[in-house]
């Protein structure tokens, strides 16, 4: 057999030899085109899974702060809660004993003015301002007894203004206090802390 001969033997498949090759190609960048796709999924895979454990895990520390800081406000909001209702009790207190005191400073001012005018009280020398001039006659009589009516009157009333006054001391220190503690109480303040 000659070379002509194989060449004749071969002619009927020189038109499909390009065809074959080319598929031969297609097949080999198909299988590539497979293989690397199996790869690439696995690949992916692995990251896609890695990134939602990564998200779950967020999501959870999230979510733990978030309740963390509910449960916290919520604390916060009972300690405030009744802190202001002890506020209100002790401010009702207060008040009522504010009130009694005001009651006893004028019951006292009354009973100094009636036991001044029976004489079962004295004023000192000092607060007795006798009025100079001789006696004489009803008319200084009755001058003299509205002078010592008048200072027994007056040494009452000062009596009772400072009795009272001690009250509203006494009423604007509780209540300062009974704030003082209620904002203590709510943990709105420094002290709370230490």
């Amino acid at each position: 057999m000659t070379r002509a001969q194989i060449l004749a033997g071969l002619d009927p498949l020189r038109p499909y030899a390009n065809l074959i090759r080319w598929a031969l190609i297609a097949v080999l960048a198909i299988l590539l085109v497979v293989l690397g796709y199996r790869w690439g999924s696995g690949h992916w895979k692995g990251e896609y899974t890695a990134e939602v454990a990564a998200r779950a895990a967020d999501n959870a520390t999230r979510a733990a702060t978030l309740q963390r800081l509910a449960d916290a406000a919520a604390q916060a909001a009972a300690k405030a809660k009744s802190a202001s209702i002890a506020l209100a009790e002790s401010r009702a207190e207060t008040d009522t004993r504010y009130q009694e005191a005001l009651n006893d400073a004028k019951r006292a001012e009354r009973d100094l003015a009636a036991a001044l005018r029976r004489g079962d009280v004295q004023l000192q020398p000092q607060w007795s301002c006798i009025a100079p001039g001789p006696v004489t006659g009803g008319a200084a009589t009755v001058a003299a007894q509205a002078s010592a009516a008048g200072r027994f009157n007056s040494a009452a009333r000062i009596v009772g203004a400072a009795d009272a006054d001690a009250a509203v001391i006494e009423w604007l220190w509780n209540g300062w206090l009974a704030d003082r503690q209620a904002v203590i109480a709510a943990g709105c303040a420094v002290e709370a802390g230490r």
